[in-house]
């Protein structure tokens, strides 16, 4: 399952997988995600990269029972990243600005 989103500049691709349950390979038990951010403008999200991608991302050790949490959570955690990210340039940009050298 895939979902887009667009949170202020950068847009967000979600992607939740259905993931077997240990022993038993022919029935999905739940569901891992993953996401990749990148700017809607183009331009990199961190210096040098033009994109930033999660790891997959589960509940703890166990899975997401439905794609809709899956689903979700990554968008949750993407929101975290670029809150972060946000607060890193902004920290940048003051520095830069106070620094008369």
């Amino acid at each position: 399952m895939h979902k887009e989103a667009v949170i202020g500049k950068y847009r967000v691709s979600i992607d939740a997988e259905q993931k077997p349950g240990p022993g038993d390979p022919s029935g999905a038990v739940g569901y891992a995600v993953r996401y990749t951010i990148a700017r809607t403008d183009g331009a990199p999200v961190r210096p040098n990269f033009p994109t930033v991608c999660s790891y997959e991302l589960n509940v703890g050790t166990t899975l997401f029972p439905t794609v809709e949490s899956a689903l979700d959570y990554g968008l949750s955690k993407a929101r975290d990243d670029i809150a972060t990210f946000d607060a890193q340039q902004d920290a940048a940009r003051r520095s830069a600005a106070a620094d008369p050298y």
